[in-house]
């Protein structure tokens, strides 16, 4: 009987995680941007798979910078 799962090839395992990493990067530096959260994740989901590395990998790092930045901020002690 077919339950519906499915079981990932390692290397079925590294591309899906690849692709959530960029969903996740590429929704919160939408939604950052002022883009409306659906619209954001909906996006995100045709960039992820057509985004060079290169690309993903410049604003995966302008992300977390920006995160650190926030959370800098949020944390300083004045």
């Amino acid at each position: 009987m077919d339950r519906g799962i499915i079981t990932l090839t390692d290397t079925g395992k590294g591309i899906a995680e690849t692709m959530y990493e960029r969903h996740i990067v590429i929704s919160d530096w939408l939604i950052f941007l002022g883009v409306d959260k659906q619209t954001a994740v909906d996006d995100a989901c045709r960039i992820e798979h057509v985004i060079s590395p290169e690309s993903f990998s410049a604003i995966k790092n302008h992300v977390m910078e920006w995160k650190n930045e926030v959370y800098t901020r949020k944390n300083r002690k004045i």
